[in-house]
């Protein structure tokens, strides 16, 4: 086993291994019998709002800081700011969010696209092609949302008219 996993960071810098250790206690430390699925502390420690997604969020950083310092590519921190940002999305869905986290296991996810940037040579080039379509989703995104907002908004200012 320890070979295995030495073979598995052959190529990968120091801090990254570091941090493989930090996301495995978070996000798969814990088999759940039966299910055949991990988990981590982060979910337990995510019934606290706030806290869970604050360190989530941390170590999502501190991934990308590590390939940035390690000249990773900008398309591997482009897709792994994806991840984040779908991340939040869901992090906005009380309750939900924190089942969804059980599935989509953001920083593992981070994690797998470092080695496989280091060990493969994958993801490499320019984030264009992944920051232009993030922007046309964030920014259909945000137009949604103050859509339902001020819809919202004229609603309840017409209900309130009707009343008086």
């Amino acid at each position: 086993m320890i070979q295995q996993e030495e073979n598995i960071y052959k190529n990968v810098p120091k801090d990254l291994q570091n941090i493989a250790r930090v996301v495995k206690l978070m996000e798969s430390s814990i088999r759940i019998p039966f299910l055949n699925r991990t988990i981590g502390l982060e979910p337990i420690i995510g019934m606290v709002p706030v806290l869970g997604d604050v360190i989530g969020f941390g170590i999502s950083a501190w991934i990308m800081i590590a390939l940035v310092r390690n000249n990773g590519s900008g398309k591997v921190i482009a897709k792994m700011s994806l991840n984040v940002i779908i991340d939040i999305l869901l992090t906005f869905i009380p309750v939900l969010g924190n089942v969804l986290d059980f599935f989509f296991k953001t920083n593992q996810r981070n994690l797998v696209l470092a080695l496989e940037h280091y060990q493969y040579g994958k993801n490499q080039g320019s984030a264009w092609a992944v920051i232009i379509p993030v922007i046309l989703v964030l920014t259909a995104i945000f137009t949604l949302f103050i859509t339902i907002t001020v819809a919202l908004i004229y609603f309840i200012v017409t209900g309130i008219q009707a009343i008086f």
